[in-house]
């Protein structure tokens, strides 16, 4: 039940951050909920914890360590990892507000999560055999 959650939350949140982002991010309301769709949308991070605890692949430290073991055990590519990474470094900019996430990060961050749909719809594929 938790996997499924986790995917529909990233569906739906993915879907939110595509929505805004062909709107004008410069605008205050539009800026903040664009990060905050975003924030949300790098859910894959859940995902990840998910795997890695339930197929008992190890104590990941780090979020970007979660991904390095994914990316050992075959779940997901090099290019893959590279992408994970940087959404988790954007992702920390939003939630740790160590310093403001420009527009243009925020519109890369979207293109990131649309990468990521890859990785979620393979996990969901396979739900049955996590």
């Amino acid at each position: 039940m938790r996997l499924a959650e986790y995917i529909l939350r990233f569906e739906r949140h993915l879907k939110g951050a595509v929505n805004l982002k062909s709107k004008v991010v410069k605008d205050y309301f539009i800026y903040n909920t664009l990060a905050m769709e975003c924030s949300q949308g790098a859910n894959p991070i859940d995902l990840a914890q998910y795997i890695v605890a339930k197929k008992k692949l190890g104590f990941p430290s780090t979020y970007r360590e979660l991904f390095e073991v994914l990316e050992s055990e075959g779940y997901i590519s090099e290019d893959e990892l590279k992408i994970f990474k940087r959404l988790i470094f954007l992702r920390n900019l939003i939630a740790h507000e160590y310093y403001r996430i420009s527009e243009s990060e925020l519109l890369e961050m979207v293109n990131l999560l649309e990468k990521c749909s890859g990785f979620v719809s393979r996990i969901k594929a396979e739900a049955d055999n996590i």
